[in-house]
């Protein structure tokens, strides 16, 4: 039976090779003399593909010296010119001698639409031009309009493009893929996947890139069906063994044999970053919290990002291990050290309502690495995972090392200290809380604007009801609920 799946993967195997022997003579210094053109265009796109400027450009220059009437080269040289400088590309456009070609027609639309012009009235002009289209010029339309994000012209002309492709099973299978991915293109995307396996029914790939879609889709079901067509007619395809792994995972009474399933492709292949990934995802929903965190911190220890779930060490943060630290640990270990990337992850965390892992993140960040600049951040942290011990003795910590900037006047906001006098009072150290609100009512009123006045006013009439919280023995609320960034003195 004819397999389209393995077909592709022998024309893969064939233009690597063509590639991988042509860079291999372009970095000994060969002197390259005898390829043919067609060899040259193959070695071309795959380098195209692979984003491989320098072979491209001794591509080009193999040409020019053993065929220099040869005109297939035109234009790729000037799409490889546009991406240098606009123009260069139109000043090879103007070139005599040039051939007319649907290829040009779409170097134009480019240089005159990217990165925000309307693609609308070139392509209506391609399609009513020209009766087919090449496999290039149909790629470089795809192409253009997902690089300039006009994904819903791609839908429009879907059916005339379709009708004129060269090869319209690969162009409904690129198609597909740009549409799958732009917000709002799914079911434009899972139509066209539909057709394409009815045009090519024992394309594995075709029915792989359905099951994604339907999995995006939130269709689980439809994607294992997809995925279950794949197997049938290879049952031992690693994608697809992959891919079915995957998709169990989201569902509970398939979720054991997702597990064994991942658990059996990592055997072979320990550092696969799809199967690391949802078998972890898998024991996370399965509340095996460090089995989960394990897995994380192997793609952490061995620099495997995750598919799709963010840094791994984030992730492990969103679980709350018992151990954090040593995950914590072995993420200094690997060198993350830049406190940037820790502050922006714990905003993330933040923003989910995980206080506590974004405090003991940045407080094991603190106490390993240091933080100076943006220690009222920090702090914060601290505050909202109600860490009140650990505010206190950072805050005074900071305050009295002479060499670090919040010790310095003006580094702490008002805010700060009133968070700092809320701290005192809730570790019942009520005299410092008296005396340090007290301070706060009596400080200088800074105003430049009527915002300023009224902040002010929040600010005095909160130190107020502090102090009298510190002094008074009973006390009228339950300090758990008292929270000083919302008080409306208003009220």
């Amino acid at each position: 039976m004819y397999n389209d799946d393995e077909s592709r993967k022998s024309d893969e195997e064939y233009m690597r090779s063509l590639y991988d022997r042509f860079r291999q003579e372009v970095e000994s210094g060969a002197l390259i003399d005898y390829y043919e053109i067609n060899e040259l265009l193959d070695i071309y796109d795959y380098a195209q593909d692979e984003g491989d400027a320098m072979v491209q450009m001794f591509v080009f220059l193999t040409v020019a010296r053993l065929y220099p009437e040869n005109r297939d080269f035109d234009e790729r040289m000037a799409f490889f010119l546009s991406y240098v400088s606009q123009d260069a590309a139109n000043d090879m456009a103007s070139r005599q001698g040039r051939r007319e070609t649907a290829l040009w027609d779409v170097l134009r639309m480019g240089v005159n639409c990217y990165p925000a012009g309307d693609a609308d009235p070139y392509l209506d002009a391609i399609v009513r031009k020209y009766e087919s289209l090449d496999c290039e010029s149909v790629l470089k339309i795809i192409d253009l309009l997902r690089e300039t994000d006009q994904r819903g012209l791609l839908v429009k002309y879907y059916p005339e493009i379709s009708r004129m492709a060269e090869d319209p099973r690969g162009f409904a299978f690129e198609a597909a893929e740009t549409l799958k991915d732009g917000v709002g293109f799914q079911e434009d995307a899972r139509k066209i996947a539909e057709e394409l396996t009815k045009m090519a029914p024992f394309d594995i790939e075709a029915w792989l890139l359905l099951a994604r879609i339907e999995f995006g889709l939130e269709h689980s079901e439809d994607a294992l069906a997809a995925v279950d067509y794949a197997l049938a007619i290879d049952p031992d395809h690693f994608n697809a063994r992959l891919t079915r792994g995957v998709i169990m995972v989201v569902m509970p009474e398939k979720r054991q044999e997702a597990i064994q399933v991942l658990t059996e492709i990592l055997e072979s292949e320990p550092l696969n970053n799809f199967a690391l990934e949802g078998l972890a995802e898998a024991y996370a929903r399965e509340n095996r919290i460090k089995e989960a965190c394990d897995l994380y911190a192997m793609m952490l220890r061995n620099d495997v990002a995750t598919a799709g779930a963010g840094d791994p060490l984030a992730v492990i943060l969103e679980l709350e291990p018992d151990n954090l630290e040593d995950y914590l640990q072995i993420a200094i270990d690997k060198g993350k050290t830049d406190g940037k990337d820790w502050r922006m992850m714990a905003m993330a965390l933040m923003d989910k309502e995980k206080f506590r892992a974004a405090a003991k993140a940045l407080d094991f960040y603190h106490r390993k690495i240091g933080i100076t600049t943006w220690i009222d951040f920090y702090l914060h942290t601290l505050y909202d995972a109600r860490m009140y011990e650990r505010y206190a003795e950072v805050f005074e910590q900071m305050s009295g090392d002479i060499s670090c900037p919040a010790s310095r006047p003006g580094f702490f906001s008002m805010t700060d200290y009133i968070l700092l006098a809320s701290v005192y009072l809730r570790l019942g150290r009520k005299e410092e809380a008296a005396n340090l609100s007290d301070a706060i009512e009596k400080a200088k009123e800074e105003c430049h604007s009527v915002d300023d006045h009224f902040r002010w006013r929040g600010i005095r009439f909160t130190a107020r009801l502090i102090h009298t919280l510190a002094t008074t023995d009973n006390l009228p609320v339950n300090l758990e609920d008292f929270d000083p960034l919302t008080i409306d003195f208003l009220s």
